[in-house]
């Protein structure tokens, strides 16, 4: 989504590129040439539109370009008049020229931002509530640049109209429909027979049935919403995309992380028919070129893993959902029998299950008896796959895993067991309510390299601290300690001296595998 990493790759700074046709052409393609991509984009900043319309923009080299004031006047010229409009519309024609077989996308912004960034957001926003009719005037003339926009680059070759509207998240779930989405679908009007997505930045549970109601073909999610809690507000008709973090993952991270946060995406949501590969938001212009590479690469090769099986692996999937045993196993052994390896099937499948019934217990549109049959039919399909799943060839257990004393919460910690012994690493379940020493007598007796710590209550905290100390003051500095489980966070288990920290059990098997390479 967006080709701004391309920038890197001019020998320009950023101000050039965003006016010569020549120095932006040299980059995408070359960016492309690089980045394995079924997409293809030109990079664009979101300023160019309110720059048409009159708002004043700062240039860089080393930044987008960017509004520096709102308009002192509105203007509403035509996209074809507009030089940096026509810069990007000749990219396009560069891009069909050099990858005839790739379509291409038509970058966009939708009505309610420009609106706001011509007139200031913070007054668009305090006029949506003290003067809605001068904010629709307005939208009417933001619309109309925008859909001239998106007239001059379809005609330039566009196969995807692609719109972002960040600022509409902001808008009130009961005003949406009005100051966004009618306009965003009067926008979409303008494709022809061509598809359409649709972006909009940060939490946007709220307002899916508005996104969905503009008649987009599909919506890109941002990376701090779960997809799976979201996806079944989504019509199967209607691509679902996106919630790969841009900034923490396709920028700061190694490509080997890169690689595996992309299959670990595909494995969760691939087998679903409508899911497309895509980062929560545009990757910045620092990532590098090389983790855009890793994402496209291992996610693609993730999905053309699932693809054969994808409808087995749903069916599977649905089941475990419903807390319906029967029939799981043979479920399995199908998968099996068509060629689907074993952690394939448990991640895809019976994982998933597991991973959505979680996101939808956080978002309180599921309950704990429905989550506990959903455990209990996992646990019925596990045991169908457990004689093939990798077995490790250590004497003793890697782990002493437990939740925390005071605590009795085992589900969490019951499937980090579960998939850290189906990764080869052998484990010692401590149970629940463990107090410190045990975890103490677990290393000593077992030789346990690793302690392995759940707390799911506020006052359960504490005792990360204390499993430390115990350890320290038994002269088992040499053993690692992990925690987890909702009443943890990085900050608490740093502060408690823990090695690391994981979200859940996908994360917790990849920070075990880390903490053991160190350790070899």
């Amino acid at each position: 989504m967006n080709a701004l990493p391309a920038a890197q790759l001019a020998g320009a700074g950023i101000d050039e590129l965003s006016h010569s046709a020549r120095l932006k052409s040299r980059a995408v393609l070359r960016y492309f040439a690089q980045v394995p991509t079924d997409l293809l984009f030109f990079f664009s900043d979101i300023a160019i539109q309110a720059e048409a319309m009159g708002a004043p923009l700062s240039f860089g080299p080393a930044s987008m370009p960017s509004v520096a004031a709102p308009a002192d006047l509105v203007r509403l010229p035509r996209a074809a008049d507009m030089p940096r409009m026509r810069v990007n519309a000749r990219v396009l024609r560069d891009l069909g020229a050099e990858f005839p077989g790739l379509p291409r996308a038509a970058m966009v912004y939708g009505p309610f931002t420009v609106a706001g960034q011509v007139a200031g957001e913070q007054s668009l926003l305090r006029g949506v509530v003290e003067r809605p009719d001068q904010v629709r005037e307005l939208l009417e003339k933001s619309l109309a640049m925008a859909m001239d926009y998106a007239r001059l680059l379809l005609e330039a070759g566009a196969e995807v109209l692609w719109v972002s509207d960040p600022l509409a998240v902001l808008l009130a779930p009961e005003s949406f429909w009005d100051f966004a989405g009618e306009p965003l679908a009067r926008l979409f009007a303008v494709k022809g027979d061509r598809d359409t997505a649709l972006h909009i930045c940060g939490d946007t549970a709220q307002i899916v049935a508005g996104m969905v109601k503009t008649g987009v073909g599909g919506i890109s999610f941002d990376q701090c919403l779960d997809l799976l809690a979201l996806e079944d507000q989504v019509p199967p008709e209607v691509a679902v995309m996106g919630n790969l973090d841009p900034v923490e993952v396709l920028e700061q991270a190694a490509p080997e992380e890169v690689a595996q946060t992309a299959e670990e995406l595909v494995m969760g949501l691939g087998a679903a028919p409508n899911f497309a590969l895509c980062p929560g938001c545009a990757p910045p212009t620092s990532a590098p070129v090389a983790n855009m590479r890793a994402f496209l690469e291992s996610g693609r090769r993730a999905l053309d893993l699932l693809s054969p099986h994808a409808a087995g692996l749903a069916e599977l999937s649905a089941g475990v959902l419903a807390g319906d045993g029967g029939g799981l196993e043979d479920q399995v052994r199908r998968l099996r029998a068509d060629g689907l390896g074993a952690m394939e099937v448990m991640r895809a499948g019976l994982m998933r299950a597991i991973k959505k019934s979680s996101a939808l217990y956080e978002t309180k549109r599921r309950h704990l008896p429905t989550v506990l049959l959903t455990v209990d039919a996992f646990y019925r399909g596990y045991q169908a796959l457990e004689p093939e799943l990798a077995e490790s060839g250590e004497s003793g257990p890697a782990v002493a895993l437990g939740t925390v004393h005071g605590d009795f919460h085992e589900i969490g910690k019951n499937l980090v067991a579960i998939m850290l012994k189906a990764h080869g690493i052998p484990v010692l379940d401590l149970g629940v309510n463990v107090p410190p020493q045990s975890f103490v007598a677990a290393c000593r007796e077992h030789g346990c390299q690793v302690v392995g710590l759940s707390a799911f209550i506020t006052s359960a905290r504490k005792q990360l601290g204390e499993v430390m100390r115990a350890l320290a003051m038994a002269g088992l500095k040499n053993v690692d300690m992990v925690a987890g489980g909702a009443a943890v966070n990085q900050h608490l288990a740093s502060q408690a001296g823990a090695k690391g920290y994981a979200k859940d059990a996908v994360a917790a098997v990849r920070l075990l595998q880390n903490v053991m390479k160190e350790r070899a």
